[in-house]
């Protein structure tokens, strides 16, 4: 996306850009995620788990710093760091994890749908202007090997099931499967399910300002709206999926391609896209590296 464009001309369009407000953005991105940590010790604390709110809240900012070393890698650390400084076992902490990122990822695609009710012309322009993305999708479907890689999947799970089910490895799975099961049933029957609905909505409009709020500190983004704000910013939540080190590439290629469509010129949406990226990156090391840092300091009852 970079390579053919003058690296000059972006610089200076970058620089006209106002970093008290990118700045003032930041702070949104930093209580979003303390609010997940929040949101996290709800799930822990359900299954009879109360390690300090500090720990659960660093090892959430941690996530992210790690996530730029090898791309989902910060989701095992924190998982991990959690379960070895509080003495939770590691099969506890990941089911957490897991609900946790579920309840995540539900609202991620809740957003995408209102955005897409809102605004169907946008994607339906977004789609026409790239249509490898459908091309992409028809492929995936009407290959062969997708649906031998389907049946073996499933072949495999059935012997495993029947065949292999007494041996030492699938005993312990279904021991563990049967614990999932068990400790899931005490987490929907938990009482903060408000709070939960509550702390997810708050993180989510956290990150929306966290984006949205940039859109000021440009002369050619600022008039855009809230709405085209919240259609960029729902592009940037399917970018960020895509699994390498925080997002690099699929994220600058959503927000540069959907600004485009909005009427900003290439040149200024590349400026837009590296600027805030590099900005909102080196702010989520930062206070990340912080959180990895602080965990083996957290005071701890014994």
């Amino acid at each position: 996306m970079y390579r053919n464009t003058d690296l000059s001309e972006l610089w200076e369009i970058a620089k006209s850009a106002n970093f008290v407000i990118i700045g003032a953005s930041l702070i949104f991105g930093l209580i979003g995620n303390i609010i997940r940590g929040l949101r996290w010790e709800l799930f822990v604390n359900s299954l009879g788990y109360h390690p300090p709110r500090t720990s659960l809240v660093y090892a959430t900012l941690g996530n992210y710093a790690v996530n730029f070393v090898l791309p989902r890698a910060g989701d095992l650390w924190r998982v991990g760091v959690v379960s070895k400084y509080d003495k939770i076992p590691l099969s506890k902490t990941f089911e957490t994890f897991i609900i946790d990122k579920a309840v995540d990822i539900v609202a991620g695609l809740s957003i995408i749908f209102i955005s897409i009710v809102l605004y169907a012309e946008f994607f339906i322009s977004y789609i026409n202007d790239h249509p490898q993305f459908s091309e992409s999708i028809s492929n995936l479907f009407s290959s062969a090997w997708v649906y031998i890689g389907l049946a073996a999947i499933l072949i495999v799970i059935v012997l495993m099931f029947t065949v292999f089910k007494r041996t030492a490895f699938m005993l312990k799975l279904i021991s563990f499967l049967k614990t999932v099961k068990y400790d899931l049933k005490i987490i929907s029957g938990m009482k903060e399910k408000k709070r939960i609905i509550i702390y997810t909505i708050l993180l989510w409009l956290c990150f929306y300002l966290y984006f949205y709020i940039c859109f000021f500190a440009f002369d050619f983004t600022k008039d855009l709206g809230p709405l085209a704000g919240l259609i960029v910013f729902a592009m940037t939540n399917i970018g960020i999926s895509v699994p390498v080190q925080g997002g690099i590439g699929p994220w600058h290629f959503v927000v540069i391609t959907s600004l485009v469509i909005l009427g900003v010129a290439e040149n200024q949406a590349l400026a837009f896209a590296g600027a805030v990226f590099a900005i909102q990156s080196i702010w989520q090391i930062l206070y990340g590296l912080y959180g990895v840092l602080a965990m083996p300091f957290v005071k701890r009852r014994n």
